[in-house]
């Protein structure tokens, strides 16, 4: 008799607890039903936002809209806070598209690591250890760019790094000329180029001592538009070299009209 009384008081005590247990579980996805059907605030283009655009000027782009819940991811933003004014867009925003917190890095992350100041746009060439000043040149160094270049009898321009051999390789008789590109930039990243798989032999006057630029640096330099414009062109007709300024050293460009590299032929 006594079984039977607790064989019946367990099932009617297990049965309470399913019931409870399916009453908890109901009551749990209704709760999440209604809140997938709550409206949340959240901002959205209203017009294309390109990548690296600032926080505070893409803002001018936004708007709120109201959505359900359920179809708003979690990283969507409600509202710009101050800490992320200064941050930058990593990707183009559509129109209509939602802007998430992971959209938003800050302007070093966006540019890969590199810190580029204000106004200023990162170039990159190659050089070879002399003319990084035996490798005293590191991130952070202030250096004068200077450009060398060498124009042959036909008129060629020949100026080829050659990190092992002669400095430079020349088609027929060249005349040299040195100039100063750039008086002061700020190197902002230095690292090793790629080593080149197959270089052929350049036919010259000075070819028996090419072998492989197996000391290739490449160089990163912070700068205005019209100094990226030097450096570029340098680095494609002429030979670019460093100087590492000291403390007190005072590189003033050359007393003529903007160097060109090649320089232009004189009239006749």
């Amino acid at each position: 008799m006594k079984r039977r009384v607790l064989t019946i008081v367990l099932a009617v005590a297990l049965a309470v607890l399913g019931t409870f247990a399916v009453l908890v579980y109901v009551n749990k996805a209704d709760a999440r039903a209604v809140a997938g059907q709550q409206a949340v605030t959240v901002l959205v283009a209203g017009k294309a936002i390109p990548q690296g655009t600032p926080v505070h000027e893409a803002k001018a782009s936004l708007h709120q809209e109201t959505l359900p819940a359920s179809s708003v991811s979690t990283d969507a933003l409600t509202e710009i806070t101050a800490a992320q004014e200064d941050l930058v867009t990593t990707a183009a925003v559509s129109p209509g598209q939602l802007l998430l917190k992971s959209m938003l890095v800050s302007a070093e992350q966006a540019t890969g690591g590199l810190t580029i100041p204000d106004g200023k746009v990162a170039v990159t060439f190659t050089l070879c250890s002399a003319e990084l000043v035996a490798g005293n040149v590191h991130v952070g160094s202030d250096v004068a760019v200077f450009g060398t270049v060498v124009v042959g009898s036909n008129g060629e321009v020949s100026a080829q790094p050659n990190c092992t051999g002669q400095h430079k390789q020349q088609l027929g008789k060249g005349i040299g000329n040195t100039r100063v590109a750039v008086p002061k930039v700020r190197v902002v990243a230095l690292g090793p180029a790629a080593k080149p798989e197959d270089e052929k032999a350049t036919n010259s006057s000075f070819s028996q001592n090419s072998s492989p630029q197996n000391d290739l640096t490449l160089v990163t330099v912070a700068v205005g538009q019209d100094d990226a414009e030097r450096l570029i062109l340098l680095t494609q007709t002429g030979l670019p070299y460093l100087a590492l300024l000291g403390p007190a050293a005072q590189i003033t460009p050359d007393n003529h009209v903007v160097p060109q590299f090649p320089p232009a032929p004189k009239k006749k």
